[in-house]
């Protein structure tokens, strides 16, 4: 199955697709959302619902349009499998939350180690509590050298805290080492899907579509035997009610196109017989390309949206007909 037909399969991804190629992204970057944990936002934002957001991005890679890739660690609790986890400092004493935290410091010049508190003056400057020296610049005339935390129930104070983390879900408290270690990933998408749906859906279906309002039936893609008895492929083949017959290549590129990459189209127009053959360039066509598409009868149509391509592909049809 083709990378389009997969895309087809689903009308999320369709709606995904036609997101992307308008944005221009080829990444789902996850976010974390408060209510509902990590998330990937882009697809949020084209209507998903968050309970089918990773359902969407398992099928997504089961079908090769995209591949995961590592991005953050997350943290679960063990017992609900939650990522909302909050993190409490207790007491290791009598278990109380109510801390109070404090910079340690030292005074450089004399060694005196002390709560931050102990060294501040009235007038909130730094006065060394055993010397009376003003200590002004942090690295020159003192330090930190840690921090102290000081219970307000019990008055005890450590440099240790006990730290428990509790679900914000099912309010159950687990240490470090209960804890459920995970990650989430990025999604990188194929390229080659996103190259194949821009043609197919963005391109090629308003042009069959416009074609089919004229009468056309068409073939996509469709084969033409040469001359040479060789067959060749072309985007789009329609047959109109004369038996007539319009062969279209598509090319798209953020660049005008030179003429090396429409090579196949050239040799194809040499070796078969068909009433219009039509390059459709988007954005455009280098000026090598242009003059060497009419040296060989090719039909150029540049633009940089299928709009502007299909009024002027329907000129050409009209003003060829009798």
């Amino acid at each position: 199955m083709s990378y389009y037909a997969s895309i087809l399969s689903d009308e999320r991804l369709i709606r995904l697709f036609e997101y992307l190629v308008k944005t221009g992204k080829d990444v789902l970057i996850p976010e974390y959302d408060p209510n509902h944990g990590h998330t990937y936002n882009d697809i949020i934002d084209i209507g998903i619902p968050h309970d089918h957001v990773f359902e969407l991005i398992s099928k997504i890679i089961t079908l090769g349009l995209g591949k995961a890739e590592y991005y953050d660690q997350i943290l679960r609790c063990p017992y609900c499998n939650s990522e909302h986890i909050r993190v409490y400092f207790y007491c290791p004493f009598c278990n109380s939350t109510q801390l109070y935290k404090e910079l340690l410091i030292e005074h450089i010049r004399d060694g005196v180690i002390g709560p931050i508190s102990k060294f501040k003056s009235q007038n909130g400057t730094l006065v060394c509590p055993s010397c009376g020296n003003k200590l002004i610049t942090e690295g020159k005339d003192y330090r930190v050298v840690g921090v102290w935390y000081r219970c307000l129930v019990c008055y005890r104070q450590t440099d240790l805290p006990k730290i428990m983390y509790r679900c914000r879900i099912c309010k159950k408290e687990v240490t470090a080492h209960g804890l459920v270690i995970s990650s989430i990933s990025k999604i990188i998408i194929n390229k080659s899907a996103l190259e194949e749906f821009s043609r197919q859906h963005l391109a090629i279906r308003p042009i069959i579509e416009e074609l089919k309002e004229m009468k056309f039936s068409i073939n996509s893609p469709g084969t033409l035997i040469g001359k040479s008895g060789t067959t060749h492929k072309f985007d789009i083949i329609g047959i109109n009610d004369k038996g007539e017959i319009i062969a279209i290549d598509i090319l798209t590129s953020t660049e005008p196109i030179s003429e090396t990459t429409i090579i196949s189209t050239f040799v194809k127009a040499l070796d078969v017989n068909v009433k219009k053959l039509v390059i459709i360039a988007i954005p455009a066509l280098t000026e090598g390309g242009k003059k060497l598409a009419q040296s060989y009868g090719i039909n150029v149509l540049e633009g940089k949206t299928i709009s502007e391509i299909i009024t002027s592909l329907k000129s050409i049809l009209i003003s060829s007909s009798p």
